[in-house]
């Protein structure tokens, strides 16, 4: 499970993305003002990493940014480094692009290749833990055949401790594809592929 503050973060999760998606190629879709459209988390079994993934949209483009959020730098993620913000309950958090991530990807090989759910989120309220309703449902979606090989410049071939699984950076409401073992997000207005065994 996930506990969320109720803080204000400095700066804010898209404030802190802004200029990083500005760039990267394959965002160049979005134009406009940054809106999250929805997000979903995965549990650390160690509790210390927080693993979360970003849906973010603008005119028209939806792409997919997962994040760790770390208490530490860590040693050969510099590359992956989006920036840092302060949590005025954790204090100072190195936020990176989760693509390198050993925690960010052995919880998704789970979820791509497992069906393991999401986290579930939680806030205190009065002393008591009480559940946020999640903004996208993950469904898991079993097929024997693997993905073929791919030439999309926002496709990111991750590197899990239980093999190869893509990971679609740009998504497409219109076009979940069904062919083999994927992860998609749903909402009541969408279905987009999110990840795939590799």
């Amino acid at each position: 499970m996930a506990l969320i503050y109720d803080v204000t973060l400095r700066p804010s999760k898209l404030d802190l993305l802004i200029p990083w998606l500005a760039e990267q190629p394959w965002a160049e879709g979005l134009d406009g003002a940054l809106e999250r459209s929805a997000s979903f988390r995965f549990d650390d079994p160690e509790g210390e990493v927080g693993v979360e993934t970003l849906l973010i949209g603008a005119g028209g483009a939806l792409v997919q940014v997962p994040l760790t959020y770390r208490g530490a730098p860590v040693e050969g993620l510099e590359k992956h480094l989006v920036g840092t913000l302060d949590h005025p309950a954790l204090g100072q958090r190195w936020v990176y692009d989760a693509v390198a991530d050993p925690v960010y990807l052995a919880a998704m090989a789970d979820a791509v290749l497992d069906g393991a759910p999401q986290a579930g989120q939680f806030h205190e309220v009065d002393g008591e833990l009480v559940e946020i309703e999640p903004t996208v449902s993950l469904e898991w979606n079993r097929r024997n055949r693997r993905a073929s090989a791919t030439v999309r410049t926002d496709v990111v071939e991750l590197a899990t401790p239980r093999g190869p699984v893509l990971l679609f950076r740009v998504l497409d409401p219109r076009a979940a594809a069904l062919g083999r073992t994927a992860l998609l997000a749903s909402r009541d207005d969408w279905t987009a592929q999110v990840a795939a065994a590799g």
